[in-house]
């Protein structure tokens, strides 16, 4: 059996001696969360779609902020795909592609945008704009159909596969870089992305300044330390 970060040996341990008790599937379940439960090798007694700790999503969220504040997520490893390509605006610098999908099969593209702004906290710093949308969505042009919501009941799962993601691009790509997202319409959007960038990296700062990048709308930067 393979152990991890979040199921170790020692829970593992654990988990036989309730079955040697003789406890039954429901004090299990109490005992370690079905969060946690997630992550056995073989999500032995994981309750899949459903857990007292995760509200219940109908077809549409009412509100971003309340999960990702109740919730402090881990990533989920991740098969994904990753390009690049020449960005149009800055001579020798890179835009990153990541191509991944859930279990349910949807695919979905995290774009990496390089800028470099000459207002703002982070000026001539190398930056990267974060979005993320439907494969099927993507039309930087279009900002309309990128923000579209896409309801699919799976946000926990995105979550926490784009924490994977996030974290990937950010050993391999970002040295020395800083992150921007900026505000939307829908603030609660603007919370949950927060939240994320947040949850990814325990050693990150926040910023609130400006930035010529975003329609005159609250720019939130994000330098992750490094030490």
């Amino acid at each position: 059996m393979e152990f991890n970060k979040n199921w170790t040996k020692e829970d593992n341990k654990e988990l036989l001696n309730f079955i040697k008790d003789g406890k039954s599937v429901n004090e299990i379940r109490e005992h370690f969360g079905n969060n946690k439960l997630f992550y056995h090798p073989n999500k032995k007694y994981y309750l899949s779609g459903k857990s007292s700790t995760i509200p219940t999503f109908k077809s549409k969220i009412d509100d971003y902020s309340y999960f990702m504040n109740e919730i402090k997520y881990e990533e989920l490893k991740t098969d994904f795909q990753v390009d690049f390509k020449k960005s149009k605006h800055f001579n020798k610098k890179f835009d990153y592609i990541y191509k991944f999908q859930t279990d349910s099969g949807n695919r979905y593209i995290i774009d990496f945008i390089y800028l470099k702004d000459t207002i703002g906290y982070y000026k001539n710093r190398d930056i990267y704009n974060v979005s993320f949308t439907l494969e099927k969505n993507r039309n930087l042009l279009n900002s309309e159909n990128y923000e579209e919501l896409t309801f699919l009941k799976e946000q926990h799962e995105l979550i926490k596969r784009i924490i994977f993601i996030f974290k990937d691009f950010n050993d391999k790509f970002a040295e020395n870089c800083v992150y921007l997202i900026g505000e939307t319409v829908d603030k609660r959007k603007t919370k949950w992305y927060r939240n994320l960038i947040k949850d990814s990296f325990s050693n990150i700062k926040e910023i609130i300044d400006i930035s010529s990048f975003t329609n005159g709308m609250t720019a939130y930067y994000y330098e992750v330390d490094s030490k």
